[in-house]
């Protein structure tokens, strides 16, 4: 008899391990229940860093200054960022949101998403040709494209240009993008490199989200520049695709209580047979 309630009390243990361990994998399951949504319109300077991540010019001779302008924007405060550049190839600069209040998100641990919205405006302001000697009648145009760091490496969206034949006016960019559409940078070409993409999956690391600059010119010997702004900086990340089914936790435990309890039933008629 001992060795009957012995091995029911076994039995009980067992199922109630099976129990909690189910419920605990439930609660943890990585998946993006809500769209997560990150903005900026005032561009306070200490929530941003930027770097210049890519230089391909003349003896890697470009520069930038970021500057917070009070007013101008559409509306209120924007981002302003002058670009000075030699000729050669492409110059980068990075701008993240990675202070205290930081636009961050890790797949592996907040949630896996599948895609993302992002909108923002920009408006370039003067153009110099050469540098420092405005030459707003000329045709030129600067970089824009929303901006991902993971895991030590760059990626941008498509870039989009803002033009001196904008006339100084703000224009509004805003698209929606997949893992796929979105490239690491070469640091340096510049260029994107295909066949490499973000992880947005559940084993994808800390992404840090903010937007990308770039510019080039082929005049030798000539030093530009471009002025220009972003305002309105926004992103939301989704989840397009139906994630699994996943049960309640209620539901979970219901189900595996009437387990547990068909199980520990059963081991009792298999002892009462044994009488």
């Amino acid at each position: 008899m001992d060795s009957q309630r012995s091995v029911v009390r076994r039995t009980i243990v067992f199922f109630l391990a099976m129990i909690i361990s189910s419920v605990w994998q439930l609660s943890h399951t990585s998946v993006l229940c809500a769209a997560v949504i990150f903005q900026d319109s005032d561009f306070v300077a200490s929530d941003w860093t930027s770097t210049k991540y890519a230089d391909a010019t003349a003896n890697q001779g470009a520069s930038f200054v970021t500057t917070t302008i009070a007013s101008g924007g559409a509306p209120g405060s924007y981002r302003q960022v002058l670009l000075t550049f030699p000729a050669g190839g492409l110059m980068r600069v990075a701008h993240l949101r990675s202070g205290s209040n930081g636009f961050k998100w890790n797949p592996s641990t907040q949630g896996a998403f599948t895609t993302i919205d992002y909108s923002f405006n920009l408006i370039m302001t003067n153009y110099f040709n050469p540098a420092p000697i405005p030459a707003p009648s000329q045709q030129a145009a600067v970089g824009y494209a929303m901006l991902l760091y993971q895991d030590g490496y760059y990626y941008t969206a498509p870039v989009v240009a803002v033009r001196t034949s904008d006339n100084k006016q703000w224009i509004s960019i805003a698209d929606t993008l997949q893992a796929s559409q979105i490239l690491r940078i070469n640091p340096t070409t510049g260029l994107g490199m295909p066949g490499f993409h973000p992880n947005f999956s559940a084993t994808g690391g800390e992404i840090i989200f903010g937007y990308d600059n770039a510019t080039s010119h082929g005049s030798t010997g000539v030093l530009k520049a471009t002025e220009s702004g972003i305002d309105n900086y926004m992103i939301r990340l989704g989840d397009n695709a139906p994630p699994p089914a996943v049960p309640e936790p209620s539901t979970a435990i219901l189900s595996l209580g009437l387990l547990s309890f068909a199980g520990l039933n059963s081991v009792r008629r298999r002892f009462q047979q044994r009488k």
